[in-house]
């Protein structure tokens, strides 16, 4: 899946001189708080680590200020591994272990889009700007949460029966986020189709997900508690109760 998530399988920065260059970057204030003033602004950030101004550090900063320049929805932070004021950052990214220098994607929900370490392209960094839906599926499988990704017809269609029945169980309800997306937006059109969920039924689609990016399977609306319960059970990602009812059913342990 995407960075599906392993959903598929789904930043900027040098020294104080092109720290100056990058207008869209607070060069007085923090990385982690250039981070958060890119989300509280509904923008990716694109957060380049660093160690010295050296010839691959310059290059991929250029690729970055190229390709997202002229976008409002992206801002370039500049992280120098060894930057004591930058902990939280390193730490989060093992920042010290990426071969660099590497950029990281974060989407305005605080979702890892992706990690592209030493180069990278420009395609490659618009791929990383990924849907609304997407994102919030990321966050929740990165939250280790079970993750029902429900592509509806229309704005007046309801989650399904059994998703509803599902996300209520007290075995998942902590555990469970359900996305919604209308199924013919266009802004969605990539992250469906990469999950192969389809966009011309007249009810409702299911894409059921585990973490850390386990695609279950697909269902039409008509899918039952029991059998996302029994789905869940057989990938080995239901509980640690080796007495659950769903293990009984199915057999399953967890991994």
């Amino acid at each position: 899946m995407t960075r599906i998530v392993r959903i598929n399988r789904p930043a900027a920065f040098l020294l104080s001189a092109l720290l100056a260059v990058s207008g869209r970057a607070d060069a007085a204030g923090s990385g982690q708080q250039a981070v958060a003033d890119a989300a509280q602004n509904d923008r990716f950030a694109f957060v380049m680590f660093y160690r010295s101004n050296d010839s691959a550090t310059k290059s991929m900063y250029g690729t970055l200020r190229s390709t997202l320049e002229n976008r409002e929805d992206t801002v370039i932070v500049p992280v120098r591994v060894g930057d004591s004021t930058e902990q939280t950052l390193i730490d989060r990214f093992d920042a010290t272990r990426l071969p660099l220098p590497a950029v990281a994607v974060l989407a305005p929900n605080d979702a890892v889009c992706i990690v592209y370490p030493q180069r990278v392209s420009p395609q490659q960094l618009t791929a990383a700007i990924v849907s609304p839906a997407q994102a919030e599926c990321l966050k929740a499988l990165q939250d280790k949460n079970i993750t029902i990704l429900c592509a509806l017809p229309n704005a007046s269609a309801e989650v399904p029966v059994g998703v509803r029945q599902f996300q209520a169980d007290k075995l998942f309800q902590s555990r469970t986020q359900v996305v919604t997306v209308q199924a013919n937006d266009p802004n969605e059109s990539k992250f469906l189709r990469q999950l192969r969920v389809p966009t011309d039924r007249s009810t409702p689609v299911v894409a059921f997900m585990a973490p850390p990016g386990v695609m279950i399977g697909v269902f039409g609306e008509s899918v039952t508690h029991r059998e996302l319960a029994e789905k869940l059970a057989a990938a080995g990602q239901c509980c640690e109760d080796e007495n659950c009812k769903y293990h009984k059913t199915t057999g399953a342990k967890k991994n």
